[in-house]
């Protein structure tokens, strides 16, 4: 399809040419003469209400660049955005509620969900009876939630409450 389509151009292209160039000759031969180009006396009638004629020694555009796609200093959008080693563990961390904050709570329709964040930016969630470290969490309430912990053989309550309120 391409190689027809620029043939198609290529060939309007050298009709065009050759279309100037032989008006060019039929001004400078008397009109009795017939023209030195036959083709050019064919397509002078059919691509002179087509397209306009370009000027001799002039450059035809055929299309402008109207866009131009900067890549510089962009990843190459055709690589896989997983890619590498990856550690796998069969035991997930468990949240350690000391070192969290309860930056929100999601509610739904059957359950919430507590949003935790720790000081290196990373993000739990939990709800109720997901474990934690020493513990699980009892309960998720509007604006905190209450997680059950036992150290040393005691068991104590831990309320986090949002954090601004």
């Amino acid at each position: 399809m391409r190689a027809t389509t620029s043939l198609v151009v290529g060939i309007a292209v050298l009709a065009a040419v050759a279309t100037a160039r032989g008006e060019d000759a039929a001004k400078q031969t008397p009109a009795t003469k017939a023209p030195a180009n036959p083709v050019s006396a064919q397509s002078d009638t059919s691509t002179a209400a087509v397209s306009p004629v370009p000027a001799p020694n002039t450059k035809v555009v055929l299309r402008e660049n109207l866009y131009y796609y900067d890549a510089f200093n962009r990843r190459d959008p055709f690589r896989s955005l997983i890619d590498g080693a990856f550690n796998q563990s069969d035991r997930m961390d468990l949240v350690n509620l000391s070192a969290v904050q309860l930056v929100g709570i999601v509610r739904g329709e059957v359950d919430r969900f507590a949003l935790l964040e720790d000081a290196s930016g990373y993000s739990y969630i939990l709800r109720v009876g997901d474990r934690v470290h020493n513990g699980s969490v009892v309960s998720i309430g509007e604006d905190e939630m209450v997680a059950r912990v036992t150290n040393f053989g005691q068991t104590t309550t831990v309320r986090l409450r949002l954090v601004g309120r």
